[in-house]
């Protein structure tokens, strides 16, 4: 009698009918991931940009606050506080607005271009510079905060976090406007214009002096601007009330308008770019 045996062990090895999934990110992926890292790492290797974005609005806030922090609200909050997020908002605008200075330096050597050219997308290209914003723009809020803290300024952590978040969240169209000037101006130019844009925002947007003691005008102009609201929405957790909905249809408008600017920027810099 004979006895047939089966070796089943070559029913567990794949076979061209059962797929293998890879868990690793896909070539597009990894490029994004390393192209945002290094990034995030010039820019925080960037000290002279680190110390403008940082170090100003921090002294800036210490000395107005030696002078009128003390001071109450009208609802009893302490003007620093308020002082402190404004200056807060004050620096992390500077951090938004020099979100395209990388793209300035990317056009000028050509290698603008040649990112194009790979596998990231222009989603994804976007996406790195905005996080590479918010890690510079993270720090130099908090920064101004520490001083704060420091000085006096006592709130309870969620109400740290909610502002934080808060002006993070607000600045978003700002950092995209960064981003849109680098794309439409020559990289000789661009830092000339982020500059005077971001000192007319901070002016205009009451970040110098509170919007309530300029003319009337002035007030109209400052409330259509995103820095004025920024400030507002960030000390929203600080002041209570009711939420500044306005200031989110604002900041909204501004964004819808600033991306389609900036679609219309990207694909003429890709044209302009140097071979």
């Amino acid at each position: 009698m004979t006895t047939f045996t089966t070796d089943r062990t070559n029913d567990l090895a794949p076979t061209s009918e059962t797929p293998v999934r890879d868990s690793r990110p896909s070539g597009s992926a990894r490029r994004f991931f390393h192209y945002a890292a290094q990034s995030i790492l010039i820019q925080l290797r960037d000290w002279a940009f680190l110390g403008f974005v940082i170090v100003m609005p921090t002294t800036i806030y210490l000395f107005f606050a030696s002078m009128y922090g003390d001071e109450g609200g009208d609802s009893g909050i302490n003007v620093a506080a308020v002082m402190m997020v404004t200056m807060a908002t004050y620096g992390g605008l500077g951090a938004a607005m020099n979100a395209g200075s990388q793209i300035q330096s990317e056009r000028s050597s050509g290698w603008f271009r040649q990112l194009m050219l790979t596998a990231l997308s222009p989603a994804q290209f976007v996406l790195a510079k905005i996080l590479t914003a918010i890690a510079v723009l993270v720090p130099a809020i908090g920064t101004v905060f520490l001083a704060g803290a420091a000085r006096g300024v006592r709130l309870d952590a969620g109400t740290w976090a909610a502002s934080l978040g808060l002006i993070v969240t607000a600045l978003l169209p700002m950092i995209v406007f960064g981003l849109v000037i680098a794309l439409w101006f020559k990289p000789q130019t661009a830092t000339a214009v982020t500059t005077l844009a971001m000192l007319a925002l901070a002016m205009l947007g009451g970040l110098w002096v509170p919007l309530q003691l300029m003319p009337e005008v002035m007030q109209t102009i400052g409330k259509l601007l995103p820095s004025y609201w920024a400030s507002q929405i960030g000390a929203w957790p600080l002041v209570g009330g009711d939420f500044p909905w306005q200031g989110v249809l604002v900041l909204v408008v501004w964004l819808a308008v600033l991306v389609g600017v900036g679609a219309l920027g990207y694909r003429r810099a890709i044209r302009t770019s140097r071979r």
